[in-house]
């Protein structure tokens, strides 16, 4: 239990990872492939799968590694894969034309959400860890001159 508190902003980066991850191929999909030809929007799909399935061994890596400074140079990597992520869907790749096709109407603004949660999740990571550094060190000063 004690683990889960100390670790719980990386447990919630975990997982907005692994729904954004195993979403994007089941519950927000994008358009089906048809045996005609393949839209673009999967191609977006599949950017969006591979940039989740990144984060998840990301946040992973994250509570496995036990070094602060590691723990944040990977949280710190995080923000601007998040960044791009929230871009794939109709900046990077072209969707349907038809804003009521699956891709538009579900696919992008889930994909954009949670990449927006993950991004402001990353970021206060960040905040916090540096903030938890600064008054550890002042702690430890604090110590000091008391001795």
């Amino acid at each position: 239990m004690d683990y889960i508190k100390k670790n719980y902003i990386k447990l919630i980066e975990l997982v907005l990872a692994l729904v954004i991850a195993i979403g994007s191929f089941t519950a927000f999909a994008a358009c089906p492939v048809s045996e005609e030809h393949v839209m673009a929007c999967h191609y977006a799909q599949l950017a969006v799968t591979l940039f989740g399935t990144v984060l998840s061994i990301q946040a992973l890596a994250s509570l496995i590694i036990r070094n602060d400074k590691v723990r944040l140079g990977i949280t710190i990597s995080q923000i601007p894969l998040v960044i791009a992520l929230f871009f794939v869907p109709g900046t990077v790749f072209s969707l349907c034309m038809m804003s009521s096709m699956r891709c538009i109407s579900i696919f992008k603004p889930v994909v954009r959400v949670f990449s927006g949660l993950a991004f402001i999740v990353s970021v206060a990571d960040v905040v916090i860890s540096i903030i938890k550094k600064e008054n550890g060190e002042l702690q430890s000063e604090h110590k000091e001159t008391a001795a």
